[in-house]
């Protein structure tokens, strides 16, 4: 209304220039009394007018969109916070909470409701006053505690500041929180059952008094199944007998690979059954039209009468038998987040069905997707969108099993499928197809305006390996091999296998390499941002590789990854970064403080707090000049194992830093559960934070709250000294990155160390 008013003003000044000059000339030349002067500057005075209105209302327009656009930037950033966030304004008129917060307040407010009293709510006032505002603004490790409408307290530090404050003088504030409560933690209890479900002779005998019971016979070479009365009207089939196509049709999809490899087992080996007594459970499609769990318990004999093999036994319906296992069910093979099986049951049944491969000389394909890009799907729309579209491919993928087979989710967004070989090549690539289309539809709602694609790789077994591990690990070698392809299809070839051998070489020579000690380590500088004193080094490790070239670790550490020679490195670069900065002390040089990385691999060793004191020990290297740095992503694989580690690492003076900070799972809550000393921030931070004063904003609430938990904080990849500068502003104590140096030798290290030293002594 403000702006509108001035421009309004504006406008009335400026035509009454206008009209003034016409005036003046007018009255000139009316002493004239020529009419066509007279026309020609009263046409032009009203242009003038017009102009000057239509100049002032599009200057008006364009400021107009700049503030709803700046408005919606600062609201997207602020609901897409991992930590609870609320955006608010000082005049009560608006708020906005992103779902963190939403979920933690169990509460939601509309664009429409009335704002004042959920924000006073949630910083424990009753009225809010301009003081009040400026003592949350000021308020630095206060508690807020508020109460959820279940009645659950929440005790909340809150960080906030002021971002924006538009022309009409109403300034936006944001803040984030940390509940310290900490009691959203659930603790589930699941009975343990000691016996799973047997079929004993015993049990099945009293099972069949107790239980209505179906009776089946199958009669080798016969192509039709002789059901009992009582099996018919379980299963509601109609007739004397029916084919095992149309008992196929009742079977739940998830057990139609089991299904098809017992028709095969009963066709091809009965008489290997024979006098036996075998158990086949499965789901089915019972009258009612639900699906139930049957056990048939048969027996082979033969004919007397014709030499036939005959399969007979009791069906019987043990759905609640099979529930009360379903919950270790669920946590040992289902996929929490789609409600599909997991690599453990995959791997379950692929061995199973490998062995069928071999046994019965009949193939399947093994298919391996992953959605493309998916870790941006998380960033820019949050984790919740990414679960939602991992249950939308889930159902794209079991979609694809109308014919039989199996699917799971083997990790993050990979998914894997296994279908029956008919004999069509061009099956698989069908199949992807399919489910890239199907995946197309799902860019909807926080989606709707990205390209979903999905990528594949497929191997056929038992073709192209010697196990289901070793055929499905070609089917994944086949996705990776074209990454950076979006929407890529590929089977697993032998030049693939090619590049696999060389894998294997290098891990060879890697391995050769440990022994010889052909690893060297390179050293890269941590400075002050208050000082521009050197306060520590990253011990970074290199392989001199046979050719002469230095090879990063980029290049064998995740080859490394996968053996046990992951281990042995690790234990060199502990070795080597003890002994050397034990020599720099001995030297005179200035004590320093020494990182090192570790891998999931050999964090999780038991003992590892007394190994690395036994080597602090060997080098007499205090424990608080060494560092351990570890991703969050290995810090969050088993949270509680983590925090019984660094417990144990922190009780002995040993220093823990959280690498890469805010590129993974990042949370504020972590750095309330987790003993970090120090928060290493992604150099994803310092490319965007100059000319993004969200990024800013946010790493002076990180620095904050870091503060408040006595934990120091390091930005890596800075390169230029207006990065460090907004850095040292907002709160960040350290810095890494090519500003202060590229990884250096040991002897250069020295010489760099000692000239910051002589530096500091000539200051």
């Amino acid at each position: 209304m403000k702006l509108q008013k001035k421009q309004l003003v504006y406008s009335i000044v400026v035509a009454f220039a206008f009209f003034t000059v016409y005036l003046i000339i007018y009255a000139f030349y009316h002493r004239e009394n020529d009419g066509l002067v007279y026309l020609i500057f009263n046409s032009y005075a009203l242009i003038a007018v017009v102009l000057s209105f239509v100049v002032v209302l599009r200057r008006s327009v364009r400021e107009q969109r700049k503030k709803v656009t700046d408005h919606k930037r600062l609201t997207y950033f602020a609901k897409n916070l991992t930590a609870p966030a609320l955006l608010w304004n000082d005049n009560f008129s608006e708020i906005v909470l992103n779902d963190a917060l939403a979920e933690l307040a169990e509460i939601t407010a509309p664009a429409d409701a009335d704002a004042k009293p959920i924000i006073c709510g949630f910083f424990n006032k009753e009225d809010m006053t301009d003081a009040d505002i400026r003592e949350i603004v000021l308020a630095r490790n206060k508690e807020y505690p508020f109460r959820s409408p279940s009645g659950v307290l929440h005790e909340m530090i809150w960080n906030t500041c002021a971002v924006e404050t538009d022309e009409e003088g109403v300034t936006w504030l944001l803040s984030i929180g940390m509940d310290l409560a900490d009691i959203r933690m659930l603790q589930s209890e699941i009975e343990s059952y000691s016996k799973k479900l047997t079929v004993s002779e015993g049990r099945h005998n009293l099972t069949m008094e107790l239980m209505d019971v179906g009776l089946l016979l199958i009669e080798q070479g016969n192509p039709r199944l002789f059901p009992s009365e009582k099996l018919q009207a379980m299963l509601g089939f109609r007739g004397a007998s029916f084919s095992v196509e149309e008992l196929r049709k009742r079977v739940y999809p998830l057990d139609l690979v089991a299904f098809d490899s017992h028709v095969q087992t009963l066709r091809h080996q009965m008489r290997s059954f024979l006098n036996q007594t075998r158990t086949m459970e499965l789901r089915l499609s019972a009258a009612d039209g639900e699906y139930r769990w049957y056990s048939y318990r048969f027996k082979v004999t033969q004919n007397a009468e014709t030499g036939r093999l005959v399969a007979g036994g009791s069906v019987i319906d043990i759905t609640q038998e099979k529930a009360k296992d379903a919950k270790i069910e669920q946590i040992a093979y289902e996929d929490a987040v789609t409600e599909i099986p997991n690599r453990n049951k995959l791997l379950f049944v692929g061995q199973e069905l490998f062995q069928i491969t071999k046994d019965l000389d009949i193939s399947y394909w093994v298919i391996v997707t992953d959605i493309d890009r998916f870790h941006l799907i998380n960033d820019t729309c949050g984790y919740a969108a990414g679960n939602a579209l991992l249950k939308s491919f889930a159902e794209v993928v079991i979609g694809q099993m109308e014919q039989g087979g199996f699917a799971a989710r083997i990790s993050g967004d990979n998914f894997a499928l296994i279908l029956r070989d008919t004999g069509d090549k061009n099956l698989p690539e069908r199949v992807v197809k399919r489910i890239q289309s199907d995946l197309a539809t799902k860019a909807v709602g926080e989606l709707e305006n990205r390209s979903l694609t999905c990528s594949a790789g497929f191997a056929k077994m038992p073709e192209d390996g010697e196990s289901f591990e070793n055929v499905m690990e070609h089917a994944e070698f086949a996705l990776s091999s074209a990454s950076d392809t979006l929407g890529s299809i590929r089977r697993y070839t032998s030049e693939m296998h090619d590049t696999i051998i060389f894998e294997s070489n290098l891990e060879k020579q890697l391995s050769e390499a440990v022994s010889r000690k052909d690893l060297i380590l390179y050293y890269q500088p941590k400075v002050s941002l208050k000082t521009g004193e050197i306060i520590g080094l990253e011990a970074l490790v290199r392989w001199k590789h046979p050719s002469g070239k230095i090879l990063s670790p980029d290049m064998f550490i995740p080859i490394a990854e996968k053996s046990q020679l992951i281990t042995q490195i690790t234990r060199f670069v502990l070795r080597e970064a003890c002994r050397q900065a034990s020599l720099w002390q001995k030297a005179g040089l200035k004590p320093i403080i020494m990182s090192i990385n570790f891998s999931s691999t050999d964090f999780y060793l038991e003992n590892l707090s007394g190994q690395i004191q036994n080597m602090l020990n060997r080098f007499r290297l205090e424990p608080n000049y060494l560092e351990i740095e570890l991703t969050e992503s290995m810090a969050l694989k088993d949270i509680d194992a983590t925090i019984e580690q660094m417990q144990e690492l922190r009780e002995a003076g040993i220093r823990i830093a959280m690498d890469d900070f805010g590129t993974g799972y990042s949370s504020l809550s972590y750095i309330q559960r987790l003993p970090f000393t120090m928060l290493k921030l992604d150099r994803a931070f310092v490319m965007h934070m100059e000319d993004d004063p969200v990024v800013q904003e946010i790493i002076r609430s990180v620095a904050r709250i870091a503060k408040a938990k006595k934990i120091e904080t390091i930005a890596e990849g800075v390169e230029t000294p207006e990065q460090a500068e907004h850095l040292r502003a907002a709160g960040c104590d350290f810095a890494q990155g090519f500003l202060y140096g590229h990884p250096m030798t040991a002897a250069e290290t020295e010489k760099y160390i000692r000239a910051d030293m002589a530096k500091k002594y000539t200051s």
